[in-house]
């Protein structure tokens, strides 16, 4: 405050610009770090439906029959250049032809 000036370029190094890779299960920083990844590595899981619930391999389930409301069924008009959607909403395609 008060007009006081403090210059900081001599420190400014620009240390955050820098490049992540990742190799094998090695993630590398391009400043000269490595991290060793390969006990993270639980993403790899399969889903399964039965029915109505979505299970994933490794445990954890999701029961879906609350969006089973067949809001998704809806039909389609065209008019002249409009595309029209039966619960509503609308397209002007005139830019198309």
């Amino acid at each position: 405050t008060g007009g006081n000036t403090i210059d900081i370029s001599s420190i400014d190094t620009d240390t955050d610009d820098q490049t992540l890779s990742i190799s094998g299960s090695d993630l590398t920083i391009s400043e000269g770090n490595t991290i060793d990844i390969s006990g993270v590595n639980t993403d790899d899981q399969a889903l399964s439906l039965s029915g109505n619930t979505l299970t994933l391999e490794d445990g954890g389930n999701v029961d879906l029959s609350g969006y089973l409301d067949n809001t998704d069924d809806q039909a389609l008009s065209l008019s002249g250049n409009t595309l029209t959607l039966e619960d509503g909403g609308s397209v002007d395609l005139s830019a198309f032809n």
